[in-house]
């Protein structure tokens, strides 16, 4: 019995004394949408460093962004981002003052294979990289998710060699608007109340 009850104390010191779990960046090759995934899409043309979408559901402004490319989008067709000269090599992905949960990306046609990287910055600072991949034949999706519920802050794909867009991109895990808390409808509700019965008032006379 003393035994057990040293054994059972011992555990919870240990456990007790383990660091915390540490959430990693997951790489999943292929398109897997996950729960609340939304599309990306860009609703004018444009040209520059930085091109901005918006989510179709929550109307949540996505930045594109380059260091090395002038990106480019056509408001018409399918949702994707290029360069003007005609390959992407640097291109980051965010959602300025948020994180979010998951990204799923598809470069299309690097100009030689195996010449795609990805690194994941989370909202804790800590990095994750995956590659090289890919393919010159075709689509390269990959859906990045994490082990711990963590938030992603922004993605980067490089490809020293380029490839040809970044299309079909959708997210989850984005902020939730404010829901206004009851007093505070309440709150409104008697002040407009009270503004139509001055402005009857005034009809009144």
């Amino acid at each position: 019995m003393r035994k057990s009850l040293w054994m059972i104390l011992a555990a919870l010191l240990v456990a007790i004394g383990a660091p915390a779990a540490y959430a990693d960046g997951v790489f999943t090759l292929g398109n897997n949408p996950q729960l609340g995934e939304q599309n990306i899409l860009f609703g004018s043309s444009q040209t520059g460093s930085t091109v901005f979408g918006s989510t179709n559901q929550t109307d949540t402004t996505v930045q594109f962004s380059s260091t090395t490319d002038v990106l480019m989008v056509a408001s018409s067709g399918q949702a994707k981002v290029t360069a003007v000269d005609g390959l992407v090599n640097d291109i980051t992905i965010t959602i300025p003052g948020f994180a979010f949960g998951d990204f799923i990306l598809n470069p299309l046609k690097p100009t030689v294979d195996s010449d795609l990287t990805v690194t994941v910055t989370m909202s804790d600072a800590s990095v994750f990289t995956f590659g090289p991949y890919g393919s010159t034949n075709g689509n390269n999706f990959l859906t990045i998710t994490t082990s711990g519920g963590e938030l992603i802050s922004s993605v980067t794909i490089d490809s020293p060699g380029g490839f040809e867009d970044l299309r079909q991109p959708r997210i989850s895990g984005l902020p939730v608007p404010p829901v206004p808390e009851p007093s505070s409808l309440l709150l409104f509700g008697s002040g407009v109340l009270g503004l139509m019965g001055v402005l009857r008032r005034k009809l009144v006379r």
